[in-house]
């Protein structure tokens, strides 16, 4: 199998250096090492830019190819079109930002699970990342998990090519329940905010396009205990990742020579210690169970405090938008007898336009009115 490791960079030389000298002392060094630097916006000042420029023309601890854009194309074209301007040759790629650092042990970890898992067409991402979550190794080094991380990955080529920057993704996950559940599972609380900054030009993100893609086709994510991948980006330096604790992770400190890999499956110790990072609490016993009215920036605005509280059974839309919202069912005002709840809990802006609600639910189906709450 041919692996290629590919680095983005544009204008931090002190992160792209740290990269680089970590990659060259690295157990396992490179097969082919690309290198696609950005090209620079215009009015912005250049020394930066020239100093990432020299530092990747120096290379020369591996084999190496630089490819330097002509204009600035921002993060996720820069990601997407070299990623796919490799695998026209390579079978797999290990992908590394300028801020993601790894560490002596992080290309030996990727190269076994890429062998390992070549045939387990069901395993769509590899990453040298460990996720900040209250799980502990016991038989194995790595885990699996239904979330991919763009900090120090890696694919396959028949994979890769399943990925596809498609807004309707969100629609086609909201029309199937297992898809529904999987994204309130792995990616309720951040995803759709990430999707809706790309569809206003807030936000560059090519990984929310694959992590849909991957939820739509129930793929799995492997990711160490321990993390591989040492992100220094978080300190405000960069174009899209500003000051963030997701960086503090516990570190692979001790080199290992062979990882013990799991078979592509998911445990139930990591699935709630991931439905507590990402996820959406719509499993605690005992809560009071509600049915939601509103499913717009007031609801997800709310949505954190209010999910602690409370067990959502379903969502009402007039219109019925969508069959199924955050791993549950979205039923019509005439379908709300047909399920167990306490409180409906009314989640519109216009308040004139929430006691409307309000009062049309008690008069045509005689729902008491201390069960309806505008907002909790």
């Amino acid at each position: 199998m041919k692996i290629a490791t590919l680095l983005f960079t544009y204008n931090r030389s002190g992160h792209t250096k740290a990269v680089l000298d970590a990659l060259s002392e690295n157990s396992m060094r490179p097969e082919k090492l690309f290198v696609f630097q950005d090209g620079l916006r215009d009015g912005m000042d250049d020394s930066e830019w020239k100093k990432v420029n020299r530092l990747i023309h120096a290379i020369d601890w591996c084999e190496r190819e630089i490819v330097v854009s002509k204009h600035n194309k921002g993060l996720a074209k820069s990601i997407v079109s070299g990623i796919n301007y490799v695998l026209l040759e390579y079978d797999a790629v290990i992908i590394l930002e300028d801020d993601c650092v790894p560490t002596s042990g992080f290309m030996r970890f990727m190269q076994q699970c890429f062998e390992k898992y070549e045939k387990e067409e069901t395993v769509y991402s590899v990453s040298g990342y460990a996720w900040p979550i209250p799980v502990e190794s016991q038989e194995y080094d790595a885990y699996f998990c239904g979330r991919i991380s763009s900090w120090g990955w890696g694919t396959w080529k028949d994979r890769w090519v399943k990925f596809e920057r498609n807004y309707d993704l969100l629609n086609d996950i909201r029309s199937n329940e297992e898809a529904s559940k999987r994204l309130s599972q792995w990616g309720g609380r951040d995803t759709l905010p990430i999707l809706l900054g790309n569809i206003n030009g807030n936000i560059d993100s090519w990984a929310v396009f694959w992590s849909l893609k991957i939820i739509t086709n129930n793929g799995l994510c492997i990711n160490p205990y321990r993390s591989l991948i040492a992100n220094i980006g978080c300190d405000g330096s960069g174009e899209h990742c500003g000051t963030s604790d997701m960086a503090k992770t516990q570190m692979q400190e001790k080199e290992i020579e062979i990882y013990r890999l799991p078979t592509p499956q998911i445990n139930e110790e990591v699935r709630d210690a991931f439905q507590q990072l990402y996820g959406d609490y719509y499993h605690r016993d005992g809560l009071t169970k509600v049915l939601i009215w509103g499913m717009g920036n007031l609801y997800n605005r709310h949505k954190k405090h209010l999910l602690q509280r409370v067990t959502v059974e379903a969502f009402i839309d007039s219109f019925k938008k969508y069959k199924f919202f955050e791993g549950k069912k979205v039923i019509r005002e005439d379908e709300i007898s047909g399920f167990d709840f306490e409180k409906i809990i009314i989640e519109i802006e216009n308040q004139e336009e929430a006691q409307k609600i309000k009062n049309h639910l008690i008069q045509k189906y005689k729902i008491s009115e201390n069960c309806i709450l505008i907002d909790l």
